[in-house]
């Protein structure tokens, strides 16, 4: 997984591959709901 921060934007993505699992402006290094949101999109919670 990648995450990346465009400041310019104030804009946060966490993917996979080509695959986006999150987009927005909230840190998913600071919220762990971010990060459960992005796990269950990419498969790896059920």
């Amino acid at each position: 997984m990648k995450i990346r921060h465009i400041s310019s934007l104030n804009l946060w993505l966490l993917s996979k591959g080509k695959t986006v699992l999150y987009r927005g402006p909230e840190n998913p290094f600071d919220s762990p709901r971010v990060i459960a949101a992005a796990l269950r999109r990419a498969g790896y919670i059920a």
